[in-house]
């Protein structure tokens, strides 16, 4: 661990240092730490698999020792010559060129699970710029994957998971604003992904329906780390309530004249300051 990361390990209050690491441990994976292959800085974990006989009976689990490139495409492949699948068919899609098959949905699935994995490992490391940007690598995925003419069904498969994405890159793009003293902005980042995940939960209620039954869907399950991850920080770092949670709660309340004044303020405060 470098000098900067290990001193933002001992300014971390030890109940939300334990919150993000339930979050983005995935018992899956056990990071080793970072290795220079070549020059280049990757990451070497340890991954579980399963082993399974030809009938399909479970023999037992293999530890693999791998490694992930620490920029770029996580596996180092550079597919089509570009920097990731994404890059390649956005390329295509600007073209006009045409729509995705289902196959090539699959493939950007099977990349999205890397970018998932690292930014995992990003996050106990406190990378949170990294773990940003592979959120929005699979959030760019994600609306590629809408828009495709794939079925349905298949759509959904990948679809359902925009809450965990949302979640990861709001918590990672909050972490980072708290860094640079960017508290109200922290709080507004929060509150506009759990604001945005009810939204998105209440429009796919069915699909969700259909899909887990009685069980808690992935949304609430988001909706309750947020919350979680917001009450520490208010307790640990001095998070304020954000603007946009006061206006929404004046809005629903019925209070005009508190809704005007926060308007007033929100629309000051995104004016930029005179020289």
């Amino acid at each position: 661990m470098s000098e900067p990361e290990a001193r933002g390990e001992q300014e971390m209050a030890a109940p939300l240092r334990a919150l993000l690491m339930r979050l983005y441990r995935d018992p899956r994976y056990l990071l080793i730490g970072t290795v220079e292959r070549h020059g280049r800085e990757q990451l070497s974990f340890i991954e579980s698999c399963s082993v399974f006989s030809a009938a399909g009976e479970m023999r037992g689990q293999l530890l693999l020792n791998q490694e992930y490139e620490r920029r770029g495409r996580p596996d180092g492949e550079r597919p089509y010559g570009r920097e990731s699948l994404l890059d390649y068919y956005l390329s295509l899609a600007a073209a006009g060129d045409r729509q995705l098959e289902e196959e090539e949905v699959t493939a950007l699935r099977e990349e999205s699970w890397q970018y998932y994995v690292r930014r995992n490992f990003a996050f106990q490391l406190r990378d949170y710029a990294q773990a940003r940007d592979d959120a929005e690598h699979n959030l760019g995925i994600w609306n590629l994957v809408e828009q495709s003419s794939a079925s349905e069904e298949e759509k959904w498969s990948y679809l359902k998971w925009w809450p965990w994405i949302e979640r990861d890159r709001a918590v990672a793009q909050a972490l980072l604003d708290l860094q640079d003293g960017e508290r109200e902005q922290a709080a507004a980042e929060l509150y506009r992904a759990d604001r945005s995940i009810r939204q998105f939960g209440a429009r796919c209620a069915e699909h969700y329906q259909r899909e887990e039954g009685d069980n808690q869907t992935i949304c609430s399950a988001m909706q309750q780390h947020l919350q979680a991850l917001i009450e520490l920080l208010r307790q640990e770092e001095g998070l304020p309530v954000s603007l946009e949670e006061r206006l929404d709660q004046a809005d629903a309340r019925g209070d005009e004249g508190e809704v005007q004044r926060l308007r007033a303020e929100m629309i000051r405060r995104a004016m930029p300051e005179p020289e």
